[in-house]
């Protein structure tokens, strides 16, 4: 696979101009049509082989591959070849069955011999042709598999204290891209042969990634240079997705549960950290843009095989996620889910991730927008400086840094469950002094040099929140750029964006209750007052796209102590004496947050009421409350 750091360091390449509007789809109904799409895009019955392009022509910055890079690399038909197996295994279908001996047939033809100077490259061989072997009983697979496993495993050596090195010819770095494919398939070759050589050897190179090249679940990239190494932290999903694969292999070879524990923590800190608001973080194009099918096939089989369902959400969501953000002219998906797919050629790497996605994640048939969680990590985001993670006390895998020129930039993709107001909260450090940024919001600037007051040290953090930002229902870019012509300037870390919709107190149905606007601070132009007997209450409207469960934050004061309130969502009480404490002055302002609150799809309504029978005491201004969505069920 090659080249790795460039292909995940490329930007939006193949995002070019003419963004179509999100289609909706149910994954259920759809993962015929993405497959038949995709094989209608990329699929070549002739030559028996995948382009690289979906315009079938070559281009420089992938053109690797047979006839000059107009068909697919090694690893990339290695994928493609899953995909089809992935296809097959979710219909049965005799096309698809077929299709598997045709690939084969088709790489065969022009790499009779596999030869290849990448051992990672050889390894996704092994890997896809035992399982091939498992899946059609054909022999000619399970020995591809062996020969190629044991053509690699020659390249095993006690360098780093064990491992595969990645390149036969310049042996200067050893990866979880080759191990963790090469200990997957020796321990699934012990399964299909009882050779318990290649469950040792499974173990041992699966052991040594454990201690290597991974902490705590979080798994890195390769050691590389003199003596015992250096550890390259990079994180990239596929290495994850390998990772699991491995683990969940030599459970299934042996039985110890110690394994799949390595493989669900694994799984935890990619479906934590790797997201953009729970979508799967955009990585590239080129190698970079299939890194995410590896991570979802293997979690899609420890939902399936090792009955590890808290994913199973996660993967339904961005699924349909995926597909709702097709190109409706030929129902290709681009490389970043957040985002509606773009009007150029998509490389086949990258269109097959949501394909796969498809095909092996169980569909739950809901067809609508898919609302993210509102929380987006500036390191996850698309932007034209780098992240890193040296001062503490960031949230994530780290922030955005060394961004002071003219030009740089992040931009969020933003999917939101409701149109109308909202809140951004952006996170920053800011050591230097104050800084200035401009904010555009779907191409209209909202703030053209707004101000990030200077923070103590560039470990400590703080919040500039914007209100009342005009949102629509799904899809938004919110972008933070430095322009010197309206004034921005200074050094700045970024960690992250919270949104969430927004709903004024004072904008909603009020029963004996007062608006007012004598306390500095509130946001809107004011809130609810003097509000202390039953029968006050107000009713607030939430339009979401999903239902589902959602956070619902209310921020108020209690200058005269603490007090609590009633809440009531849609005819039914879900907080009977929820508390509000004290803020000390009216002039302060706190939040107090509801969590996991069922939500309907459409309208509903949030009553916030005074209810002494139940326990309501005391004053209580009401300023807004805003809404995150949290999750389905």
């Amino acid at each position: 696979m090659k080249p790795r750091i460039a292909a995940a360091l490329l930007s939006l390449l193949l995002l070019v101009a003419g963004l179509q509007q999100p289609a909706q789809a149910a994954t259920a109904a759809n993962a015929d049509a993405a497959m038949t799409a995709y094989v209608n895009a990329f699929w070549d019955p002739a030559k028996k082989y995948f382009y690289v392009n979906s315009d079938h022509q070559i281009h420089a910055e992938h053109a690797h591959g047979p006839e000059g890079g107009r068909y697919t690399d090694f690893w990339w038909e290695a994928q493609l070849w899953e995909l089809v197996m992935d296809a097959y295994q979710r219909t049965g279908s005799s096309t698809y069955r077929q299709m598997i001996d045709d690939v084969y047939t088709g790489f065969v033809a022009y790499y009779p011999t596999f030869s290849n100077d990448f051992n990672d490259d050889l390894a996704w061989w092994a890997q896809a042709s035992v399982r091939a072997y498992e899946i059609t009983g054909t022999t000619a697979y399970l020995t591809t598999a062996q020969n190629l496993f044991n053509s690699i495993w020659a390249y095993q050596d006690a360098t780093y204290g064990g491992g595969i090195w990645w390149r036969r010819s310049v042996q200067n770095q050893k990866n979880v891209a080759t191990n963790a494919v090469a200990a997957a398939t020796a321990a699934r070759l012990y399964s299909a042969t009882g050779n318990t050589t290649y469950l040792t050897r499974a173990q041992s190179l699966f052991s040594w990634i454990k201690t290597n090249l991974q902490s705590a679940g979080h798994v890195y990239d390769h050691l590389e240079g003199s003596g015992s190494g250096t550890l390259v932290k990079w994180d990239f999903s596929y290495n994850f997705g390998n990772y699991i694969s491995a683990a969940a292999a030599l459970h299934t070879a042996t039985g110890d549960n110690t394994y799949l524990s390595d493989a669900t923590g694994a799984a935890d800190w990619a479906t934590t950290y790797l997201t953009n608001g729970g979508t799967p973080l955009y990585e590239g194009v080129n190698d970079a843009g299939g890194f995410k099918t590896v991570l979802v096939r293997s979690l899609a089989r420890l939902v399936t095989r090792y009955g590890q369902a808290q994913y199973l959400p996660y993967l339904q969501r961005n699924a349909t996620q995926a597909w709702n953000h097709r190109r409706t002219s030929d129902n290709l998906v681009g490389p970043d889910w957040s985002a509606p797919t773009g009007s150029g050629y998509i490389q086949s790497l990258t269109a097959a991730a949501a394909v796969s996605a498809l095909q092996v994640v169980p569909p739950d048939g809901y067809p609508g927008l898919q609302p993210e969680n509102g929380l987006y990590q500036a390191e996850n985001a698309v932007a034209g400086f780098g992240a890193e993670s040296i001062h503490s006390g960031f949230t994530g895998r780290g922030y955005l840094a060394g961004w002071s020129a003219q030009g740089q930039a992040v931009t969020f993709h933003v999917n939101v469950p409701s149109a109308g107001a909202h809140k951004l909260q952006l996170r920053y450090a800011g050591a230097a002094g104050d800084a200035g940024r401009k904010i555009v919001v779907n191409g209209n600037v909202i703030a053209a040099n707004r101000t990030f007051p200077g923070t103590a040290s560039w470990a400590t953090w703080s919040t500039v929140t914007l209100n009342a930002v005009a949102l629509n229902q799904g899809y938004n870019t919110i972008r933070i750029e430095l322009d010197q012509a309206a004034g921005n300037g200074n050094y700045l870390n970024l960690d992250s964006l919270q949104v969430f919709a927004q709903l004024q107190a004072e904008a909603g149905t009020l029963h004996g209750l007062n608006t007012e606007s004598l306390h500095a601070g509130y946001t809107g132009s004011g809130y609810l007052a003097g509000w202390n007997a039953d029968g006050q209450w107000v009713d607030l409207n939430a339009n979401v796209s999903r239902s589902g469960r959602y956070d619902l934050t209310f921020r108020y004061a209690a200058g005269a102590g603490a007090a609590s309130r009633y809440i009531y969502v849609n005819s039914a009480g879900v907080a009977g004496n929820f508390a509000f404490p004290s803020t000390g002055a009216w002039t302060t302002w706190g939040t107090q947050t509801l969590t996991n609150v069922q939500l309907q799809a459409g309208a509903n309504t949030i009553s916030v009421i005074f209810n002494g029978s139940r326990g309501s005491t005391n004053w209580l201004n009401f300023d807004e409350l805003t809404l995150r969505y949290t999750g389905s069920g």
